[in-house]
């Protein structure tokens, strides 16, 4: 008697590209600390899109990695 073939395991950990979104977001906040501290802290309105575009993009794959890590522990079958 054969038993029944088990499940296949998840490899994927983390949601890519919420992952490769908080990349970008880590990278754009590099930029605008770049824009924001050059000139002696004279902030134009470059650095604060950056700054801004950034927050919203690590927002984004925060709430991706947060909802990719939820559907695992309440669905450990698949």
């Amino acid at each position: 008697m054969v038993p029944p073939p088990a499940q296949p395991h998840r490899t994927r950990r983390a949601d890519p590209l919420g992952l490769w979104l908080c990349g970008m977001a880590v990278l754009g906040l590099a930029r605008a600390w770049l824009y924001l501290v050059r000139d002696a802290g004279a902030a134009g309105a470059v650095g604060w899109a950056w700054l801004v575009g950034s927050l919203l993009l690590a927002a984004l794959g925060a709430g991706l990695l947060l909802r990719s890590l939820g559907k695992r522990h309440r669905d450990p079958g698949g």
